[in-house]
């Protein structure tokens, strides 16, 4: 089972970004590439996948970050001027993993001078998108 974040920043999530806010947490993450740079992926040191973190999207208007969080995400596409950034992240959901990969996912956020919002799995809040697309 994974769950769904969004992160919403000024700039592009890059790699750096990405190791500064995994070693924050613990500095044994290690990462590795997919699809050709489509995607990072973290794992722990016994090689668990943590999350994988899908290439960032410019969103040129914040009507689609609306759009996609609802009103329920006010707070993360309020606190970030246009242009956005939006970044993908499926993370593991399922204890222990789930406490881990949800502080990266903030780590990351913070390091990329962004906000991380939960859109499905037990980090969601009630009345979030709970996995439904909006």
């Amino acid at each position: 089972m994974t769950a769904e974040w969004v992160l919403l920043t000024r700039e592009h999530v890059d790699a750096v970004a990405v190791l500064a806010g995994a070693a924050d947490v613990d500095p044994d993450i290690g990462v590795r590439q997919l699809w050709n740079g489509g995607a990072l992926q973290l794992v722990d040191a016994g090689g668990v996948v943590l999350l994988t973190l899908l290439q960032s999207r410019r969103l040129d208007v914040d009507v689609d970050a609306r759009r996609l969080l609802g009103a329920e995400g006010r707070g993360a596409w309020e606190a970030t001027e246009p242009p956005l950034w939006w970044t993908e992240i499926h993370t593991a959901a399922q204890p222990p993993f789930r406490g881990t990969a949800t502080r990266v996912v903030r780590a990351i956020a913070t390091a990329a001078g962004g906000t991380a919002a939960p859109r499905s799995g037990p980090d969601a809040g009630p009345g979030d998108a709970g996995g439904e697309r909006r």
